[in-house]
């Protein structure tokens, strides 16, 4: 099915292109095709990126057609419901979303659908897909080289297949875009024949759905993390590549100082079980620590879980971003970091970070006591994540500015970014 979302001759008398200078026309396919109705990671990166990309035309006198291709009917409908939820733009769009979802949709339909309603001057995917994509211009979206970096929490035929689909892209010459620096650097280190090639940076930013709630003050920030019971928050998967197994020692070790520290603590647990789930899971009903399963979250309920949450668990092996991250810096939620790359470029270098192992563990129960305990330790930490949310809250209007751009032939500011 195919329908316009827009009126290409609407005028709204806000959202007109500047009067003077030329216009530069392009017609671009917005390939969709991992986008799902629950609205992941890659989801939310997507569809911000799409609505700061038509924003970012508007403001550059560039005059857009969008074709944005969607496999499923629900998919496509919370993405239609979203983009006619902001104020549009003037640029044609077109949602063309196939019937069903599946392999079939994704890399027959659509390629099909693409050459039928092409030709495109450019093809935009938010994360690397196995597709033929029939454009000059070619842009897909790497979001991290976990399955490399953390390779032995991997099954074997998932590395096997990633890495085949990172060197069909290298192969096909089509242009690969990193989601940070971190994952740039580590495209360069495990596939060489791509240095010298342009890696457009699209960084994730503060999504649009956490802009638009209410923050929480410095005062209730306060108040949550030196009140008892303490409330923490994980987001992600149930195994050991998002740390949880790390975050069941966490709770064993603020278990054991409890009663010295007269701390009991909520830990609420927001994710998808996993094989490995039973295993972490056992034995964790501690008698200082209450576990909280949450199933499907919608954007508000997860929201207020931070809101109320003093501390974040983010202890995952490896990320290409993590966007809990900044879901609980927006919130005043003090992140507990694993010591990994992407937390570094992402906190900076003052922010503290904790090893996996037992030495690790124990710094990271030490600060969360010195957050509470310390004021003037704990409105530095805040002060610190104001700081970092001042940097990357504008992010994606830096990839939408770096994607245009590359889509205009500009590549040499493609690599501009926090």
């Amino acid at each position: 099915m195919s329908r316009p979302l827009t009126d290409p001759h609407a005028d709204n008398g806000s959202n007109l292109m500047p009067s003077s200078g030329p216009v530069t026309r392009l017609k671009v396919a917005f390939v969709a095709v991992s986008y799902t109705a629950q609205r992941d990671g890659v989801s939310v990166y997507a569809e911000n990126l799409l609505l700061e990309m038509l924003r970012q035309a508007a403001r550059q006198r560039l005059a857009l057609q969008v074709d944005i291709f969607v496999c499923g009917r629900a998919a496509a409908a919370v993405l239609e419901n979203i983009l006619q939820r902001e104020e549009a733009v003037t640029p044609e769009l077109r949602l063309i979303a196939a019937v069903y979802d599946g392999p079939l949709a994704k890399y027959l339909w659509v390629p099909l659908r693409l050459r039928s309603h092409g030709p495109y001057d450019c093809v935009f995917v938010p994360n690397l897909q196995p597709l033929w994509l029939p454009a000059r211009r070619t842009l897909g979206v790497l979001h991290d080289l976990t399955y490399q970096v953390a390779r032995a929490y991997f099954p074997s035929w998932r590395v096997r297949y990633m890495d085949l689909l990172t060197r069909f892209w290298l192969w096909r010459g089509m242009t690969i875009g990193c989601i940070s620096r971190t994952t740039m650097h580590d495209l360069e280190r495990f596939y060489p024949a791509s240095c010298g090639r342009p890696h457009p940076y699209l960084p994730n930013g503060l999504p649009a759905k956490l802009a638009a709630a209410a923050r929480s003050g410095r005062k209730e920030a306060e108040q949550k993390l030196t009140t008892t019971p303490l409330e923490l928050i994980f987001v992600g998967r149930l195994n050991r590549l998002k740390g949880f197994d790390r975050v069941r020692s966490v709770c064993l070790r603020l278990n054991e100082y409890g009663a010295a520290w007269d701390i009991k603590a909520i830990l609420h647990v927001v994710g998808k079980d996993t094989p490995e789930s039973p295993q972490l899971l056992a034995e964790l009903q501690l008698p200082r620590i209450r576990l909280i399963r949450h199933g499907y979250l919608d954007d508000r309920a997860l929201n207020e879980l931070y809101r109320r949450s003093g501390f974040c668990l983010l202890l995952s092996r490896n990320e290409g971003f993590g966007l809990p991250l900044l879901e609980a810096i927006r919130q005043c939620c003090v992140p507990l970091l694993s010591d990994i790359a992407i937390f570094q470029e992402v906190m900076g270098p003052e922010y503290p970070l904790f090893a996996g192992n037992a030495a690790g563990i124990d710094g990271l129960v030490d600060f969360v006591h010195r957050v509470r305990t310390d004021q003037v330790y704990r409105r530095d930490v805040l002060n610190r994540m104001d700081r970092v949310l001042a940097v990357w809250e504008g992010g994606y209007a830096q990839a939408a500015r770096n994607l245009l751009a590359w889509a205009t032939g500009n590549d040499k500011s493609t690599g501009e970014g926090a």
